[in-house]
């Protein structure tokens, strides 16, 4: 037993030995690149070990990548589309669970909610677009993913990892702080300043948008203003309410502390759809609470709020309550305006589209073509042109049909609080980028659109859990 143990310990010093010999090799050489990627090799198989025994690992790293790759690239040029990265971690994850599944039979009961396949109907119509005639295939291979495998991907990743409430929770506190490195990084952008690369983007491809005549719109590490100030409606929306639902005080403290960083994060964005996310996710949430003296309160709420920002001129010295009034003075708002000046001129055309223009048409508009010079700027406006009205449809049906599940759930079938909480919190997230998504083309961007595609399957999990769960347990810890 002693030799063994020796000899086991002898091999593992001449292993690391050899390995050290072969990185300053490497180094010597090849370069420092080199040596790197090899000496990277022991962390990479202990981090598959552990994403094999352990998928939801793998899974949260691709919510983090979906996070942070389109802030990473304004300092690291890559020479593939951010798309193809985040592909490539998918691929990754489907790995992991099929390798798990072999070994550890890791969910045998995997339950697959009816939304599903109400997803798949979107999925199969972008599919079939490939046969639109005025579409190109280039631009539909590069669209089809975000469009609509993404939708289901990440849903069935969910479906397959989220096996019971503990993990729902855990990735519910792992996105808070993501939400709120995103808000602490645009505070840092307001007080501190923007770094070199950022103010590279900020006066060049950012200009227009962004240096606008009330002040600077702040982005965080996301992809512009406005994708960031709807991901922080969404933030401000789910947090707040599951502060309500949770047990344990550091948790419920993180989601105080979030939701009101992500406010701040989203009015500092000057992004006003964004003001959509919190107006009609707790007008939803109100609903879903079944209790009718706050929808009463609620709606007093709403009209006073509505009247401080479209009646009256309080706190115009600040120039971030100044730019969020303005989405409420329509008449006086210069972009709105131009937004339906184009909208108007689409529908001259796309009313001989049934079927769109094809997938990719939207963001590969070269000069003569029908689009050139019309940005589509929302992302129903973006379905329509790209899908045609019949895909609009079909899209919008995804979305109510999403929330009327929810609000079946949780009137009708959800007992547990903690799990109805979950999904109330999910539903009244996705109301609000719902209508978020008619003033903003956010609804496909990393990482918004993929936490709302979590975020729908997440609402369509609960009915599963609670039923696989002892409606008397609590997380306490």
């Amino acid at each position: 037993m002693t030799k063994e143990i020796f000899f086991d310990k002898l091999g593992l010093k001449l292993l690391a030995v050899l390995g050290c010999v072969l990185i300053t090799f490497l180094a010597i050489s090849g370069g420092l690149l080199p040596s790197i990627g090899i000496s990277l090799v022991p962390f990479l198989l202990c981090f598959l070990i552990i994403c094999i025994r352990n998928p939801f690992v793998s899974f949260l790293f691709l919510f983090t990548v979906c996070f942070f790759v389109m802030g990473i690239l304004r300092y690291v040029r890559i020479p593939v589309p951010p798309s193809i990265v985040v592909d490539l971690v998918i691929l990754f994850n489907f790995i992991v669970i099929a390798l798990n599944h072999l070994y550890r039979n890791y969910n045998a009961k995997l339950k697959i909610p009816f939304y599903f396949f109400v997803s798949l109907a979107w999925v199969a119509y972008c599919m079939v677009e490939v046969f639109n005639p005025d579409g190109i295939f280039g631009n539909w291979m590069a669209a089809i993913r975000s469009t609509a495998l993404y939708l289901c991907l990440f849903q069935f990743l969910v479906y397959y990892i989220f096996k019971d409430r503990y993990k729902l929770r855990s990735f519910f506190i792992f996105w808070a702080i993501l939400v709120l490195l995103a808000a602490l990084k645009a505070v840092g952008q307001k007080f501190i300043g923007f770094d070199s690369d950022e103010r590279i983007w900020l006066y060049t491809l950012g200009a227009h948008t962004h240096l606008i005549y009330s002040g600077v719109r702040y982005f965080s590490f996301f992809t512009d203003a406005a994708n960031f100030g709807c991901h922080m409606g969404l933030g401000m929306v789910v947090f707040s309410i599951l502060f309500f639902y949770e047990k344990n005080r550091s948790v419920r403290i993180l989601y105080s502390v979030v939701a009101v960083l992500a406010m701040y994060g989203m009015l500092i964005s000057g992004t006003r759809s964004a003001m959509a996310i919190p107006v009609a996710g707790y007008a939803f949430y109100i609903l879903l609470l079944k209790q009718w003296r706050l929808v009463i309160w609620g709606s007093l709420v709403f009209v006073l709020v509505f009247c401080f920002l479209s009646l009256t001129n309080i706190g115009n010295s600040n120039a971030d309550i100044r730019r969020m009034r303005t989405a409420f003075q329509f008449k006086e708002d210069a972009s709105f305006n131009l937004r339906k000046e184009n909208q108007a001129k689409m529908k001259t055309f796309m009313r001989n589209y049934p079927i769109g223009l094809g997938l990719g048409a939207a963001k590969n508009a070269n000069e003569g073509d029908l689009l050139n010079g019309l940005p589509t700027d929302t992302s129903f406006v973006f379905v329509w042109v790209e899908t045609g009205v019949i895909g609009l449809v079909l899209y919008v049906l995804i979305w109510i049909a999403c929330l009327a599940i929810c609000f079946y759930f949780v009137w009708f079938k959800l007992k547990d609080p903690m799990i109805r909480g979950f999904c109330s919190a999910a539903a009244a997230g996705i109301a609000g980028m719902m209508l978020a998504g008619y003033g903003n083309e956010v609804l496909h961007q990393f990482p918004t659109g993929e936490t709302i595609y979590i975020l729908m399957a997440i609402a369509m999990l609960c009915p599963y859990l609670q039923q696989n769960e002892p409606n008397e347990q609590h997380v306490s810890s």
